[in-house]
């Protein structure tokens, strides 16, 4: 009798159901675990004696399915608790160069600093170029520790670098009486200063002072032609500047401050910048003379206007370090023309020459001194972004996530890894918040997405099933008991 079989194949299938209900119910609270539902076949049919009608001959289990609908997200305090909100794994690789895919994202740092799992699989991310911004290859695990910040030299004024200048020159101020002396500057010597912090290619700080003299307004010269005014031979509402800097730092005598540079402010009448210009210094002496023609008197060297060197934006000074000179671009505001209807520039946007109190708005320099990474930080997109104690934050890794075209024909490998397969195809790889892939949850973790109200649904069915099954085979003896009696 086929029946015994029929019934011994429900008892069989309702039995594995049920350790697949029952391992759904014991992973409720494994973080990223995705439920698996049983789907049943029937076996092959057979003909009822007399008729032509066929039945089933018993039933089997086709497939597993795994359900992966997002689980609902676990806030928690750690740093390196991460879900995947939308879709995509993270990827990881054991130490014996296996690749898995998991969703569960408590991860943690070894004794190397790097992101893992809980079992020591190594979450695989790209190394990011922290100056370009650039993703590397190939893939790697991120090493969150004795990462170092390396130094940057204060620029030359290209690409808006070097030292920013927004500050006003109070226009009436008088011009000083004491003549600069570049060789031994002092503080009588200009009328207004202020100090800035700027880098060498090693990251060693250096303090610069920028100070500003204001220059004595000249007439303009008379055409004894006409009697009247020479446009442009005056001289109104002009300053020089000079980058100052202790003597100390070239070797010299520390009492002593040297200026290293200078050049020429330009404002119109309503202290607005004109024009910033560099200079250079120029000693007395037989057949020195000025730009403008003038003798340059008996005395110090003496500031005058040059051109800016080929190709530079604003004016620079030369720090003359004995190991590596450093070349200072300062910018002052990008000038204007009020000659010119059609220039947009206003002249308020650096420094101003006003009736007004001396004040500095900004005076800054890019570059850095060397840096350790003090602590991280994961943003929405995976990248993970390093805080240095030089106070850089750079982007170091951009975490990898993969997905499936066919998710369910995963493998599971246990630990909460998933293995692809022939049937789920090959993994497509990108970043998170990229091109359909999901986002990345900081300090939080994706809980397992079994309803556990279902699952006791599933299990009362499953139970009755195999109860009916077992009732089908205790008939079926019954049946062949009372074959065999009639014997007797």
């Amino acid at each position: 009798m086929f029946a015994l079989r029929t019934g011994a194949s429900g008892l069989q299938s309702f039995g594995e159901a049920m350790s697949v209900v029952g391992s759904n119910i014991a992973n409720v609270n494994t973080t990223g675990y995705k439920a698996n539902r049983v789907n049943f076949q029937d076996l092959l049919a057979t003909g009822v004696a007399g008729t032509t009608t066929k039945v089933g001959k018993g039933v089997k289990i086709s497939s597993v399915q795994g359900d992966f609908s997002q689980g609902s997200a676990q806030s928690t305090t750690r740093l390196t608790d991460l879900a995947v909100e939308g879709d995509g794994f993270f990827t990881v690789r054991t130490n014996t160069g296996r690749t898995f895919y998991t969703r569960a994202g408590n991860f943690e740092l070894n004794k190397d600093g790097t992101l893992v799992t809980d079992k020591g699989a190594t979450v695989l991310v790209r190394e990011i170029d922290r100056l370009t911004g650039e993703l590397k290859e190939p893939l790697t695990g991120a090493r969150l520790d004795k990462i170092t910040d390396p130094p940057q030299a204060t620029g030359n004024g290209a690409n808006d670098t070097g030292v920013h200048v927004a500050a006003n020159l109070n226009t009436e101020a008088e011009v000083p009486q004491l003549q600069f002396d570049p060789t031994n500057v002092k503080a009588e010597m200009y009328n207004f200063s202020h100090a800035v912090t700027v880098y060498d290619e090693r990251g060693a700080e250096h303090v610069v002072t920028v100070a500003f003299r204001r220059v004595a307004d000249t007439p303009p010269q008379i055409d004894p032609a006409t009697g009247a005014a020479i446009p442009g031979t005056g001289r109104q509402n002009q300053w020089q500047w000079y980058v100052l800097a202790p003597e100390s730092e070239f070797g010299g005598n520390p009492e002593a401050v040297r200026a290293v540079g200078g050049g020429f402010l330009k404002f119109d009448e309503k202290g607005r910048l004109l024009e910033a210009t560099g200079g250079r210094f120029t000693a007395p002496g037989a057949g020195q003379v000025g730009p403008e023609g003038q003798v340059i008197p008996p005395g110090p060297p003496v500031l005058v206007e040059a051109p800016l060197p080929a190709g530079a934006p604003v004016p620079q000074v030369t720090l003359p370090f004995a190991d590596n000179p450093l070349v200072l671009g300062l910018s002052f505001g990008r000038g204007s023309n009020p000659n010119d209807p059609n220039d947009p520039r206003t002249g308020l946007d650096g420094i101003t020459a006003f009736a007004s109190e001396f004040k500095v708005s900004r005076m800054d320099a890019d570059g850095y001194k060397p840096g350790t990474l003090e602590d991280f930080d994961i943003t929405v997109n995976g990248t993970i972004m390093g805080r240095f104690d030089n106070g850089n934050n750079r982007p170091l890794y951009r975490m990898m996530v993969s997905r499936f075209v066919n998710e369910a024909g995963l493998l599971r490998a246990g630990d909460s890894l998933f293995e692809q397969s022939l049937q789920s195809g090959q993994p497509l790889n990108g970043h998170p918040a990229e091109g359909g892939f999901g986002t990345v949850a900081v300090r939080n973790l994706e809980r397992s997405n079994v309803d556990l109200s279902s699952e006791f649904v599933r299990m009362i069915e499953t139970q009755r099933a195999f109860q009916a099954n077992a009732k089908s085979v205790t008939t079926s003896d019954e049946m062949l008991a009372d074959l065999v009696a009639m014997k007797r």
